[in-house]
């Protein structure tokens, strides 16, 4: 049997070794570009920047926001115009090759190309996020350069006047998107409040809305008055007396769950003093899923498919009184207005109750990973004023009766 010649290597070594000298040149050419000290190629400015030095770097950043946004939308508004122009081509496809139809197809396309990237609305969406930041460089660094008594303000005074970058919006999408925000952040601040009586104070809200929160949400009521004594420091006692005030929860609530689940309930039921942990482990909360992310999604789905028939009469019902004769006109754009209503709405409530899920998830697993502890009203108030992002789901008209809601 014949042998290989000394100092050959086969053919998949020599790839491998290829392949890792390609990746390694690629890393290094990536270091020497991007060096890991550096957030950007544009350098930041400080406190000790001159004036014509920062007035320099907020035109430079203002100038690469604009172009990197009108970039990246002009080049996704050409490859769907694209799109559209091939289909709409004759169907014989072989005519094309002649001379006649082929200039005529590269004139169609030049003319797309040039109407995508002198579109207005491109434009003004690109000087508004670039003037923004434009201007919050301006600012914040004459106002840090300032050394001013009110120093800790410099962030909120910055980004009020970039608030003047709206101007770049026309007047008649100024008019739609400002009161979207207003009633984002009236929305947002008031589910701030309702998550901090909700979780540290039910007294503070009405029974029946307790009650509904945590039957939409599905969240076991032992869990959270566990969750609550132990954020509020109020458990007093050993072991035994925990094990046995929440016999039902640990013992029977969270039955069955995950070997995993087990090992962490376990592990903080045995510790000498598991009553000074700051919030109880979310394991008995999910304790069917190993994973937070597994479990908000499976929860997301549920509360869709859970809450999509209550949703959908509360569409309908009003359609077929006030809409009945679009209903006899057209029950194929009637049936499918109410479907999408139905779907936003239920989007709406099911991503609320994924954030609220979160309250949970993300202090138990930041204090068992890193022992870092997260607790309290500030944090339940945040957590709660970020489910104001469930209103994008909604219609505007919606969205003004939610918020003043």
């Amino acid at each position: 049997m014949a042998q290989p010649p000394t100092g050959s290597q086969p053919p998949t070594t020599k790839n491998n070794n290829n392949s890792s000298e390609l990746l390694r040149r690629i890393r290094t050419t990536t270091q020497k570009l991007f060096p890991p000290e550096r957030r950007s190629f544009i350098t930041d400015t400080t406190s000790a920047s001159k004036k014509r030095a920062i007035i320099s770097i907020a035109l430079r950043k203002g100038l690469f926001v604009f172009f990197s946004v009108h970039g990246v939308l002009s080049t996704a508004l050409l490859a769907l115009a694209l799109v559209r122009t091939g289909r709409a081509k004759h169907p014989h496809s072989h005519s094309v090759h002649r001379p006649g139809p082929q200039r005529a197809a590269w004139s169609r396309v030049i003319q797309v190309f040039l109407q995508t990237f002198r579109s207005a609305s491109t434009a003004r969406l690109a000087s508004w996020l670039g003037l923004y930041s434009a201007l919050w460089t301006l600012t914040y660094s004459f106002l840090r350069k300032s050394h001013h008594q009110y120093a800790q303000w410099n962030p909120f005074i910055a980004g009020w006047l970039c608030g003047v970058s709206f101007f770049a919006q026309p007047k008649a999408d100024r008019k739609e998107i400002a009161p979207n925000v207003l009633y984002m952040l009236l929305f947002a601040l008031s589910n701030a409040q309702i998550a901090i009586g909700y979780l540290l104070y039910p007294n503070s809200l009405p029974s029946w809305y307790v009650h509904w929160v945590s039957r939409v949400g599905e969240l076991n009521g032992r869990y959270v008055d566990l969750n609550r004594r132990l954020d509020r420091s109020m458990m007093i006692g050993s072991t035994s007396n925990l094990a046995q005030e929440y016999h039902r929860l640990i013992n029977r609530d969270s039955q069955p769950r995950t070997w995993l689940n087990e090992t962490r309930i376990q592990t903080w039921l045995n510790q000498p003093l598991p009553t000074h942990r700051p919030g109880a482990p979310c394991a008995l909360n999910h304790f069917r899923h190993d994973s937070c992310l597994a479990f908000n999604l499976h929860q997301l789905f549920r509360t869709i498919l859970k809450m999509a028939p209550t949703y959908a009469i509360l569409h309908l019902v009003p359609a077929l009184i006030f809409r009945s004769k679009v209903l006899l006109k057209s029950p194929v754009v009637f049936m499918s207005s109410i479907a999408k209503k139905t779907v936003s709405s239920a989007l709406f409530i099911g991503t609320f109750v994924s954030v609220v899920q979160n309250c949970f998830c993300l202090p138990s697993q930041l204090y068992e990973r890193f022992g870092i502890v997260v607790r309290g009203a500030p944090f339940y108030g945040l957590m709660g004023f970020c489910t104001g992002v469930s209103l994008l789901w909604e219609e505007p008209k919606r969205r003004g009766e939610l918020g003043e809601d």
